[in-house]
């Protein structure tokens, strides 16, 4: 990010260097460097260093975090190697929740001047900077901007500020070749800068990504799927089962992507925001407000709860579309926080739990069982990001799955998953599924049972405990509890446990533990959330 940064501040530089070559060949490299970033303003209060917008200069920009209002100031202080006028820009992030009257206060040759800036409008120069006008600047003295939140109402952000001499781009030379000469030179060389600027660091990540077609045209129906026998011509347009606004055209040099994208996420499709919050919601309940969470339409069933569901969508929306925030909101009810054991009256009342009077009782995805068994372990990778299918790898057939990275990053191929992915219900790659299926079957328990891999790990998880000289038999069994389950063993499950071990010789032991572990990973405890 603070590359992004930097890269981006210097191309902004780069483009105003070579407008100023065009119009004024002999502007100082110097009016350039007069730019006085955030991080040399000094500060009074907690200013928030941010980089959530990429579009700053330096290494990010401050705001106030709309919080301390009268107590935050920024004091930026230029020095002029020549006394005159100069135009003063301030650089900010605008946006919707920026405050709308920022006092800026410039004390110049002439005394003090307040100007008000409106920090919600986009900045005209560049997309960067506003003028704050012109003021006559000594080379000694008090001359200094100072930026206060003083009775703002909204965040007040600030990026950069800087000093441009006024009338140094109507000055006429008299040898405006060897004035051009030196600004190529220093162009050249900020050129070769930026060059040497891009190259450090990281190469920036690539994704695949699909663009339109140069000539946007409708496309032919393919008789039984088959490309070879077109059929008649469908123009461009929106699902006809769903009512769309008329007014939304799509131009005749343009797919119709955009517009469907626009149309998707308006904050008047009364579809988008409920679908999601519904799934999001089903995510974190076990089950949604509409239960089938794959199908909205006339054949699902109705929300259980529909002002419930118009909150949620009306939130997800008025919170800029943030799925934390959305989250949040739900994780902190008091729905989520309830028990998953049911009373007796919501057994007759409400067996299938539709009203959610308790929570559900959710068993692990199957992402989340191998994570947690590789945790237990000792053995999972947390290196973020890169590739993990094996090199050389031309098929998926026949692939072995032996890496230890986080499931997340475990390769799915469309005809060849994870064995453990397989028994514990991962959903088809090649369709799109909101809500998983959860089965109870007894490949489940052999896989459990016999499976290499539970094996190896229940072994590793063993000899990790055991390398613990200074444990006693029961603070083994209350570490294992604690490592699987996330509590302590109950007395009787304490004693079974013991029972087990006194058992085994003191040789024995050592492969009696890994079987401790195994009968762990296959217990309900450990696969199913309460």
């Amino acid at each position: 990010m603070f590359r992004d940064g930097l890269i981006a501040s210097f191309l902004w530089m780069l483009k105003l260097r070579k407008k100023a070559m065009s119009t004024m060949p002999r502007l100082h490299f110097w009016i350039i460097k007069s730019m006085i970033d955030d991080t040399k303003a000094k500060k009074v209060g907690e200013w928030t260093v941010s980089k959530f917008s990429n579009f700053f200069i330096g290494t990010g920009y401050l705001h106030d975090e709309n919080k301390n209002k009268g107590e935050l100031t920024l004091s930026f202080t230029p020095e002029f190697t020549k006394a005159g006028k100069y135009e003063v820009l301030l650089a900010y992030q605008a946006g919707t929740t920026r405050a709308n009257d920022v006092p800026v206060t410039i004390f110049h040759g002439d005394g003090e001047t307040v100007v008000h800036v409106d920090m919600q409008k986009n900045p005209l120069i560049d997309g960067r900077f506003v003028s704050l006008g012109q003021f006559r600047f000594e080379n000694s003295g008090q001359n200094f901007v100072l930026i206060s939140n003083m009775d703002t109402k909204g965040h007040v952000t600030v990026d950069a500020l800087q000093f441009l001499p006024v009338g140094e781009t109507e000055k006429v030379v008299k040898t405006p070749a060897k004035g051009e000469t030196v600004d190529a030179k220093e162009l050249k060389k900020m050129e070769v800068e930026l060059k040497e600027l891009k190259a450090k660091g990281p190469v920036r990540p690539v994704a695949m990504s699909v663009e339109d077609e140069k000539k946007p045209a409708g496309i032919n129906i393919c008789i039984r799927g088959n490309v070879h026998t077109p059929g008649p011509l469908v123009p461009r347009g929106f699902l006809s089962a769903v009512k769309v606004n008329n007014t939304i055209k799509i131009p005749d040099n343009a797919s119709g992507r955009k517009e469907f994208g626009l149309w998707l996420g308006d904050d008047s499709n009364p579809l988008t925001a409920r679908v999601y919050a519904n799934r999001v919601w089903s995510w974190l309940l076990g089950s949604g407000l509409v239960r089938t969470t794959d199908n909205f339409g006339t054949t699902g069933e109705a929300p259980s709860h529909p002002e419930l569901l118009d909150f949620l969508a009306s939130g997800f929306i008025k919170d800029n579309w943030s799925t934390k925030k959305l989250v949040r909101k739900i994780v902190t009810s008091q729905t989520y926080k309830q028990s998953s054991e049911e009373s007796t009256l919501a057994q007759q009342k409400d067996p299938e739990n539709k009203t959610f009077s308790h929570m559900n009782r959710k068993r692990l995805e199957v992402e989340s069982i191998r994570d947690a068994i590789l945790m237990v372990s000792g053995k999972l990778d947390f290196a973020m990001g890169g590739s993990t299918i094996t090199p050389g790898t031309s098929s998926e057939y026949g692939y072995k799955f032996t890496d230890y990275r986080r499931s997340v990053y475990t390769p799915i191929f469309r005809n060849n998953l994870p064995e453990i992915f397989e028994v514990f219900d991962f959903p088809d790659p090649n369709l799109v599924v909101g809500k998983r299926n959860v089965s109870t079957i007894a490949p489940q328990a052999l896989y459990l049972m016999n499976n290499s891999f539970i094996i190896a790990k229940s072994g590793e998880a063993a000899l990790h405990l055991l390398k613990e000289n200074t444990l006693s038999e029961s603070q083994k069994i209350e570490n294992v509890y604690f490592q699987v389950l996330g509590r302590s063993p109950t007395p009787a499950e304490n004693a079974k446990v013991v029972s087990f071990l006194q058992e085994k010789s003191e040789k024995e032991k050592a492969q009696a533990w890994p079987l401790v572990f195994q009968a762990m990973f296959s217990t309900l405890d450990f696969r199913y959330l309460h």
